[in-house]
């Protein structure tokens, strides 16, 4: 960090500068810390939101009306075409018109619509300038102002083939609102634009509710060693220290300390993500419910839990879903 001074700070203690860049360069370093928190990494995968869907293996798109049913039908298709689980593909995706059954089709219909109207606002404009035609005063005044909305609604319904029922069904509304005012220096963004991209997430919030999402995610770890003994906080502290370079190690040291009788919701918690690390879900659960009992309701123990728990299903359910595609092969 450079440090330039001009003729107003020549003549201030130098010991109060230093103390300043000092502070500023802690100020950073805490900042660099906090960025590289102490954390393991955690594979998993969120179970679909359809409740119904883990068991079916094929999905016809069908017809969409209105307008922009076409560009969200082939949006879907692109989507659910694009699942994997465990690389392997999730879906059979059948196009509109083909001879082949499928296990469940998707249509629905897409309205959208978009409207102008004259409205007044307040904008920072130059209300004096100088001879030289220089804005020397601005203010916040009452302009002439044209907004533009569009409201855009999708409806989407899965309709399972051997008994006709409606097995998921979803409206997924979303509004966009642009105000362009006199002297503003920007334009409407393309309408088009928009709602395509409208369509986009509609058609990534259909992909999340009918089909689990594999995900890596680095969780931090509980650090706190308050109630622990000295020695018992020295061996937590190194073994915090190993998840920067050897997680399993880390993982390795917090089982030794459980064995050696160390009890503290830190230990507990930090076992739970170790066994969540290696695929033990039910040793994981058992230990989030330990450190849950230490301190009932901590936000990161809950959520901990439940990611264990959302794991848990949507493995079960690709075990289901395995085992019904090996009988149709079969």
């Amino acid at each position: 960090m450079a440090i330039f001074m001009n003729d107003r700070i020549r003549g201030m203690d130098m010991n109060k500068i230093l103390a300043t860049t000092i502070t500023a360069l802690l100020a950073i370093a805490g900042l660099a810390s906090a960025a590289q928190a102490e954390v393991l990494t955690i594979d998993g995968m969120t179970p679909a939101n359809a409740a119904e869907f883990p068991q079916i293996q094929s999905v016809a798109i069908e017809r969409f009306g209105g307008r922009d049913g076409r560009a969200l039908a082939f949006e879907l298709e692109d989507s659910l075409a694009a699942v994997t689980i465990f690389g392997q593909p999730y879906f059979d995706v059948i196009g509109g018109r083909s001879g082949i059954q499928s296990d469940a089709s998707l249509s629905g219909n897409v309205t959208a619509s978009v409207e102008q109207y004259d409205t007044v606002a307040k904008r920072r404009r130059c209300v004096e300038r100088d001879v030289e035609d220089e804005c020397v005063t601005h203010e916040y005044i009452k302009v002439d102002c044209l907004t533009r909305s569009i409201d855009f609604r999708a409806q989407v319904r899965a309709t399972r083939y051997r008994d006709g029922r409606s097995i998921y069904t979803e409206s997924f509304p979303d509004r966009a609102e642009q105000t362009i005012c006199f002297g503003d220096d920007e334009d409407f963004a393309g309408s088009e634009s928009v709602i395509r991209t409208m369509v986009s997430q509609t058609a990534s919030a259909v992909r999340n509710d009918l089909a689990p999402r594999q995900y890596r995610q680095d969780i931090r770890i509980l650090e706190s060693r308050k109630g622990m003994t000295k020695a018992e906080g020295e061996f937590f502290k190194a073994a915090i220290k190993m998840t920067k370079t050897n997680q399993a190690e880390a993982c390795r040291m917090w089982d030794e300390a459980d064995r050696n009788g160390l009890v503290h919701i830190s230990l507990s918690y930090n076992l739970g993500l170790c066994a969540e690390q290696r695929g033990d879900l039910e040793t994981a659960l058992a230990f989030y419910e330990e450190a849950d009992r230490f301190s009932p309701g901590k936000y990161e123990v809950t959520e901990s839990s439940q990611r264990a728990s959302d794991h848990r299903r949507a493995l079960n359910e690709w075990e289901l879903r395995q085992s019904g595609r090996t009988g149709n092969q079969g």
